[in-house]
C-alpha cells in the first residue's frame, strides 16, 4: 500500500513539473516579439543575483501557512527539496558545442568581414551619389514642369509656400522658363570624356554661383515676391520692418525697370560728356503717377530733392553729366580737403532751394484755397500774395497766445515782421529786401538798423555779414530782440537769427515753424562751410554737425510726427547722408531702396563696398576713413532675383549698371567690373537664355548679337574679342561641364573656338553611336534651308547637328582653316557611321555594307591577306578616339549585314555561279571583320567578341 503511495506521490509530482514547464514555454511564446528587447545575462551575472536572492530570502523566517496551503493542494514540500537537492548541476553549464580557441582563424575572420563591410558601404554611398547626381543635373520630373506651365498661364492654382519650397529644393531654384530653347543634351556630360585637346581645368570652367552677387533666383516670378525675402539677404538689416509690396509699389517697379532701359539707351548712344539722362525728374515722374498716398508723395518730393541738389533738368541738356560728383563725393574722403567742401556746400545750397520752392508751392495753395481770408487784391504779386498768405495764417491761429493781433508789429495793416520771414523762408530775399527798403521809413521806427542788415544780407552771395555789422547784430539781438523788450512780435527775433546766425545753441522756433521740414530749412540757413581754427566756437555750425544730429535723433524722433517712413529719409537726405538713407529706406521698401541709389551712383554720390565679393552679407560696410559704404553690388543683383528669369534683358541692364563705379581707382573700381562680370556669367550660366544674352547663329551663318554685346560699352569691355574672353568662353565650358552639348556648340561658336565645336559635335556623335539600343528618330528635317532663320543650334539630333555646322564651316574659307583636319576627317567619318547605323535599323543590309565599305575603318575586303589585316590592326591606335570608340558597332554590324545577306542568298528561289560567288564573298567579308577583331583584341568591349563568337559558330 505504501508503495503505492509512493509512485502515485512521483507520477503527481512529474506531472505538475511536466505542467509548470509546459506553461513555461507558453508563457515565453506569448512575451516573444520583435519589439521588446531580450534580456540576456551572463553566468556571473546569474549566479551573483541567485546568491542575492538565496541571502535575502535566508534571513527570512519560514510562513507556516505557505506549507499548509501547498500539502492542501496535493504538493509534499519535503519530497520536492529532495528531488531538486539530487539533481546534478555539475554538467548543465557545458557548452554544447567545443569552443575554438585560435584567435588567428578569428582575427583573419574578422579582417574579412570588415573588408567586405567597407566594400558595401563604398558600393552604396556610390550609389546614393550616382541618385543625387541624376536628380540634380536631369529634369524628370514632368509632372511638376508641366504645373508650372499651367500655374504660368494662370491654368492651375498657386502652390503653397510649403509645397513651392519642396519644389524649389529639387528643382534648385531654376524656373523651367529660364532654359534655352534646345536645352539639355540627351547624351550626358561631355567634358570628361573628350579628348586632351579640350582641358576643362581652366578657371573660366569653375562657376562662381555660390558667391555670386546675384543670389537665389524665385521659382515663379509670376508670383509676387514678399519684400521680406529681399531685405532677409543681408544681415544688417531687419527684415521684420520690410511691407509688402503695395499696387503702387508694383506700378513703380515696372515704371522704373523702363526709366532703367531708357537711360542705358540714351548712355550708349550719346558720346562722353555729351549730355546726362534727367534720372532723378524721370524717376520723380514715374512716382508721382503711381498714387496719392503720403508715402508716394513724400517720394516724390524726395526725387525732387535730389534734383535740386544735383543741379538736375528735365531736359537731357544743360544738366549734370553722369558721375558727375564722384571725385569730390566718392574718390575724396578726407572731410576737411577742398572736394568735401565744396560737395557740402552743393548739397546745402541743393536742399534749401528744394525747401523754398516746396513753400513757395504751399503758399501758393494755400492762397487759392482761402481767398475769401488771403484777400490778394487784383494784382496778384509775389507780396500780395505772401500778405494774403499772412493773412489765412493769422485768422487760422487766432485763438493761439504767442498768435494775438496785439503781439505782432504792423506796416499798414500788414505784420511786417512775418512778411519778411515767410519772404526769407520762400528764398525770396531780394523781394524782402525791395519791400523793406520800399518802407524803409516805417521800419526805422520799429528797428532803425534792420534794412542796412537786410541788405547787405541779400547782397552777399554765401549770405555773409561784414564782421562790423554781424558784431552789431550779434548785440543788438542778445541785448534787445532775444528778450522781446521792445516787440513781442514772435518772427522778428527768427528773422534775426537767420540774418546774423545768433544763438546757435538753439536752431528751433516751433511757434514760427512747426513743420519738420520749416525745421530742417532753419538748420540748412544757419549752417555754413568755415574753417573751425579760425572762427569762434560759439559760431561753429556746420553740415557735419548737422548731420551727427540727425543721426542722433534717430528715426523714431520723426515717426512721432509723421507715422511714415518718408519724413526721415527726406531728412537724411537734406543734410547729404545718402549712405545712411539709402539703408533705411530699403529696410521698409527694397524697390524704392534699390532705384535711389541707383539713381545716386549714376552722378558719383553713393559709396561702394570696397570689396563686395567679401561682404556677401552685409548692406553697410565702412571704409578706411569709416565712412559708410553701401554694398550697391549686391543690392542690384539680390533686387534681380525676381524677375531675371523670366526678362532677361532687364536683368542685364540693371547689372550693368554695377560697372558705373569701374571708373573709381585701384582696386575698388576694378573690383567692381570684375563682380559684374562675374554676375554676367552667372546670369548666363543660370537662366541658360544663350542666344538673347549672347547672341544666336542663322542657318545662313549670320550672327545676331546678344543683350549683354550690345551693351558692351555699358560694362566697360572695350572689344569684342574680350567680351567673348571673359563671359562666352566660361558659359560655354560651363555648358560643356553640365553635358549641354547643343548649349556648348552655340557658345563656342559664338566665342570663334570653331576646332573645340568640331571637337564637341564628335564626342556627341560618338555618345550617340555608341548607344547600341538608341535608333536613330531621324524627323524630315534634312538640312537647313538657306536663309532661314531657324538657328543652328536647336536641334537635339546630334547627326543634324553636326551636319548643320560642319555645312556653314565648309562654306567659309577662314573658318575651316581653324579646324584641325584630323578632327574634320573624324567628323565626317563619324557621320558616314551614323548613317551606315541608320541604315541597319531599317534593314537595308546592302546601303548599310556599302558605307562601311566606303568608310574604310575595318578591314572588309575579301581579297584581304592576313599581313593586310595585320596592318590595319596595327594602325589601329592611329584613329581618331571618337572613331575608335566605335570600331565594335561597325564589326558587329559588318558581320550581322554579312549573315543577314547570306541568309537571303540561300533562302532565295535561283541557284547559279553568281550566288556561290557572293555567299563566298560575304563568308571572307566575315573572316575579315572575325581576324580584325581577333587581331586588336582586348581594345574593344568583351560584348562585341561574345556577339563575333557566336555568329561564327552559328555561321
Amino acid at each position: 500500500m505504501a508503495t503505492a503511495d509512493t509512485g502515485n506521490h512521483a507520477s503527481t509530482t512529474n506531472s505538475l513539473f511536466s505542467s509548470l514547464l509546459e506553461q513555461s514555454r507558453k508563457l515565453r511564446q506569448e512575451t516573444d516579439s520583435a519589439d521588446l528587447p531580450s534580456i540576456q545575462l551572463g553566468l556571473g551575472e546569474i549566479e551573483r543575483r541567485a546568491r542575492e536572492l538565496k541571502k535575502s530570502s535566508s534571513g527570512r523566517p519560514a510562513d507556516a501557512r505557505a506549507r499548509y496551503f501547498l500539502q492542501a493542494g496535493g504538493i509534499n514540500t519535503d519530497e520536492n527539496l529532495r528531488d531538486l537537492d539530487s539533481i546534478d548541476f555539475q554538467t548543465a553549464y557545458e557548452p554544447s558545442v567545443p569552443v575554438d580557441t585560435d584567435i588567428n582563424a578569428y582575427l583573419r575572420s574578422r579582417k574579412d568581414q570588415n573588408v567586405a563591410s567597407s566594400i558595401e558601404d563604398g558600393m552604396r554611398r556610390t550609389a546614393r551619389d550616382f541618385d543625387s547626381f541624376v536628380a540634380k543635373n536631369v529634369t524628370m520630373e514632368w509632372d511638376a514642369q508641366k504645373m508650372r506651365i499651367f500655374e504660368h498661364f494662370g491654368l492651375a492654382p498657386k502652390l503653397s509656400q510649403g509645397q513651392e519650397a519642396a519644389e524649389q529644393s529639387f528643382s534648385g531654384g531654376l524656373s523651367a522658363f529660364g532654359k534655352s530653347s534646345f536645352g539639355r543634351s540627351r547624351l550626358g556630360a561631355s567634358v570628361n570624356q573628350k579628348g586632351p585637346g579640350l582641358s576643362t581645368n581652366s578657371v573660366w570652367a569653375k562657376s562662381g554661383m555660390g558667391s555670386s552677387v546675384l543670389g537665389k533666383s524665385v521659382s515663379r516670378p509670376s508670383e509676387a515676391p514678399g519684400s521680406a525675402q529681399q531685405s532677409n539677404l543681408f544681415s544688417d538689416v531687419d527684415n521684420t520692418r520690410q511691407f509688402e509690396l503695395s499696387r503702387p509699389q508694383q506700378q513703380r517697379q515696372h515704371g522704373y525697370g523702363q526709366v532703367v532701359r531708357q537711360m542705358n539707351a540714351t548712355r550708349l548712344s550719346s558720346d562722353a560728356g555729351a549730355g546726362s539722362f534727367p534720372v532723378m525728374n524721370t524717376f520723380a515722374d514715374i512716382t508721382a503717377a503711381s498714387g496719392s498716398d503720403m508715402l508716394t508723395v513724400q517720394l516724390t518730393d524726395s526725387w525732387k530733392l535730389l534734383a535740386s541738389i544735383t543741379g538736375e533738368s528735365k531736359s537731357d541738356r544743360g544738366g549734370p553729366r553722369e558721375r558727375e560728383f564722384y571725385r569730390d563725393y566718392i574718390i575724396s574722403t578726407a572731410p576737411d580737403g577742398p572736394e568735401a567742401s565744396r560737395i557740402r556746400k552743393r548739397i546745402e545750397h541743393g536742399s534749401r532751394r528744394f525747401l523754398e520752392n516746396h513753400f513757395m508751392g504751399v503758399v501758393e495753395k494755400t492762397v487759392t484755397e482761402n481767398p475769401q481770408i488771403a484777400r490778394i487784391g487784383g494784382i496778384p504779386t509775389v507780396v500780395n500774395k505772401f500778405r494774403g498768405f499772412v493773412n489765412v495764417k493769422m485768422a487760422h491761429n487766432r485763438d493761439l497766445a504767442d498768435w494775438d493781433d496785439k503781439n505782432f508789429d504792423k506796416i499798414g495793416e500788414v505784420p511786417c515782421w512775418a512778411l519778411v520771414f515767410y519772404l526769407m523762408r520762400a528764398g525770396l530775399v531780394k523781394e524782402a529786401d525791395a519791400w523793406v527798403r520800399t518802407n524803409q521809413q516805417a521800419f526805422q521806427k520799429l528797428d532803425r538798423g534792420f534794412a542796412t542788415y537786410l541788405h547787405a544780407y541779400c547782397s552777399n552771395e554765401d549770405r555773409r555779414l561784414p564782421r562790423a555789422l554781424h558784431d552789431r547784430i550779434q548785440g543788438e539781438y542778445n541785448n534787445r530782440v532775444r528778450h522781446k523788450e521792445d516787440s513781442k512780435d514772435p518772427f522778428k527775433p527768427v528773422v534775426y537769427k537767420i540774418i546774423g546766425r545768433c544763438d546757435l545753441t538753439k536752431r528751433s522756433e516751433a511757434t514760427v515753424m512747426p513743420t519738420a521740414e520749416d525745421w530742417m530749412w532753419l538748420q540748412l540757413v544757419l549752417s555754413r562751410e568755415i574753417d573751425r581754427t579760425s572762427e569762434p566756437a560759439h559760431e561753429v555750425f556746420t553740415i557735419q554737425d548737422l548731420q551727427s544730429n540727425i543721426v542722433q535723433f534717430g528715426a523714431k524722433h520723426f515717426a512721432a510726427r509723421s507715422a511714415n517712413v518718408g519724413l526721415y529719409f527726406q531728412m537724411l537726405l537734406s543734410c547729404g547722408l545718402f549712405e545712411e538713407a539709402v539703408a533705411y529706406l530699403y529696410s521698409f521698401h527694397f524697390v524704392d531702396g534699390v532705384h535711389f541709389a541707383i539713381a545716386l551712383t549714376y552722378y558719383g554720390l553713393l559709396r561702394p563696398s570696397e570689396n563686395p565679393a567679401k561682404a556677401e552679407q552685409e548692406l553697410t560696410t565702412y571704409g578706411t576713413h569709416r565712412e559708410k559704404q553701401i554694398n550697391f553690388p549686391r543690392m542690384i543683383g539680390y533686387y534681380t532675383r525676381d524677375f531675371r528669369t523670366p526678362n532677361v534683358e532687364e536683368a542685364v541692364d540693371y547689372l550693368s549698371l554695377i560697372c558705373l563705379n569701374g571708373d573709381l581707382p585701384a582696386p575698388v573700381g576694378s573690383n567692381q567690373l570684375h563682380v559684374c562680370h562675374e554676375a554676367l556669367r552667372a546670369l548666363v550660366l543660370e537662366t541658360r537664355e544663350f542666344t538673347k544674352l549672347l547672341g544666336d547663329v542663322r542657318a545662313d551663318g549670320t550672327r545676331e548679337r546678344g543683350a549683354i554685346e550690345t551693351r558692351l560699352k555699358l560694362v566697360k569691355l572695350s572689344d569684342q574679342s574680350e567680351f567673348l574672353r571673359t563671359i562666352t568662353e566660361q558659359a560655354a565650358s560651363q555648358a560643356d561641364e553640365d553635358g549641354r552639348a547643343s548649349d556648348a556648340v552655340l557658345l563656342y561658336h559664338l566665342a570663334e573656338d570653331y576646332d573645340t565645336v568640331v571637337q564637341i559635335l564628335n564626342k556627341n556623335l560618338s555618345d550617340s553611336i555608341a548607344l547600341e539600343e538608341n535608333v536613330m528618330a531621324h524627323q524630315g528635317f534634312e538640312g537647313a534651308v538657306p536663309g532661314s532663320s531657324m538657328s543652328l543650334a536647336s536641334v537635339d539630333d546630334p547627326m543634324q547637328l553636326a551636319r548643320n555646322m560642319l555645312g556653314m564651316y565648309t562654306e567659309n574659307a577662314n573658318i575651316i582653316r581653324k579646324i584641325s583636319l584630323k578632327h574634320r576627317e573624324a567628323c565626317g567619318v563619324l557621320l558616314q557611321i551614323g548613317e551606315a547605323k541608320k541604315k541597319f535599323a531599317e534593314g537595308r543590309w546592302e546601303s548599310c555594307l556599302t558605307i562601311i565599305d566606303r568608310v574604310d575603318v575595318i578591314p572588309l575586303d575579301p581579297r584581304s591577306d592576313v599581313g593586310n589585316i595585320r596592318r590595319r590592326s596595327q594602325n589601329f591606335g592611329s584613329l581618331h578616339e571618337t572613331v575608335a570608340r566605335n570600331v565594335g558597332i561597325l564589326l558587329k554590324m559588318a558581320v550581322e549585314c554579312c549573315q543577314k545577306l547570306s541568309v537571303e542568298l540561300r533562302d532565295s528561289q535561283y541557284a547559279d555561279a553568281s550566288k556561290t560567288h557572293k555567299l563566298t564573298e560575304l563568308k571572307m567579308r566575315t573572316k575579315s571583320a572575325m581576324m580584325y577583331a581577333g587581331m586588336i583584341q582586348y581594345k574593344l568591349p568583351a560584348h562585341v567578341y561574345a556577339f563575333l563568337t557566336r555568329h561564327d559558330m552559328s555561321g
